[in-house]
């Protein structure tokens, strides 16, 4: 016949066991914690250069994050690469010719933006597009010929007026090569600045999100214009490029293009771009 133990004795017992059930459950955890900690050491840094004005496409904020890049795309990457174990993603903010320059140098080791022929002599491209862009045409609500500017239809005819854009925009320096008036400044504010003082007629943007960001920042929103050039290019792509020496660099643009060719990815997309796309109009 069994004797049950006393009372104390059991509690002691239950007390022991539930201690060690902690110390094995903390000695699990920290194991986990130890593996995890290894596995992100083992991960190659994947540096990313960025524009650092370029909102909402990717920006630093100097006054709330001085050290961390924002946008649209930094986050697209984030979300589309954070399954893959090789490489652990990080971002650097640059001027845009000093952001390219340092992936040309090896001091960076990619960079999402157009893959320019310049770009392709350096950087590896996947093949999806992350975003794709949209010219638009923007100038002075006050310019003498306005009506005439909204009514281009053709690259002839805009051949006859004065360009203004930034230096280091490949696909404007690409695309408007053959243009015969255009003045290439060293920043964004001042393309505006000259088409505001009549300094130029016309600044080809890329993307009017990206624009009505910046007039909404230099608050002259009600003082520039804007129209769709679909007969400049009816999109203009972005894709991952990274330098052709960095160890793996195709397969990780791979699976990049596999995960972009998933059902899910339009939405997920989506969700990330909106909210973006919410701050510009608010």
């Amino acid at each position: 016949m069994l004797r049950s133990r006393p009372v104390a004795s059991r509690r002691q017992t239950v007390l022991g066991l539930l201690l060690g059930a902690v110390a094995g459950g903390a000695a699990s955890a920290a194991a986990l914690v130890g593996r995890e900690a290894r596995a992100g050491a083992a991960r190659q840094p994947l540096l990313i250069s960025y524009n650092d004005d370029y909102a909402p496409y990717s920006f630093v904020d100097p006054q709330l994050h001085p050290q961390r890049v924002q946008g649209i795309l930094p986050d697209l990457l984030q979300a589309l690469l954070k399954d893959l174990d090789s490489v652990r993603l990080e971002a650097l903010g640059l001027p845009w010719r000093r952001a390219q320059a340092m992936v040309k140098l090896g001091q960076a080791d990619g960079l999402c933006t157009f893959a320019s022929d310049e770009r392709r002599q350096y950087a590896l491209f996947n093949e999806l597009p992350l975003v794709e862009l949209r010219p638009h045409l923007f100038f002075s609500a006050r310019h003498p010929q306005r009506a005439q500017l909204e009514r281009l239809r053709s690259r002839e005819d805009l051949k006859a007026f004065h360009l203004v854009d930034q230096k280091g925009n490949q696909w404007a320096e690409q695309v408007l090569a053959d243009f015969p008036h255009v003045e290439w400044t060293m920043g964004h504010d001042a393309v505006f600045r000259m088409v505001l003082a009549a300094r130029g007629d016309v600044h080809v943007s890329l993307s009017p999100l990206v624009t009505q960001w910046r007039l909404k920042k230099l608050a002259i929103q009600a003082q520039v214009m804007s129209i769709p050039a679909p007969y400049l290019a009816a999109n203009v792509p972005f894709h991952l490029g990274l330098r052709q020496d960095f160890p793996g660099a195709r397969q990780i643009l791979a699976h990049l293009d596999r995960r972009l060719a998933q059902a899910g990815s339009a939405a997920l997309i989506e969700s990330i771009v909106r909210p973006y796309h919410s701050a510009t109009s608010s």
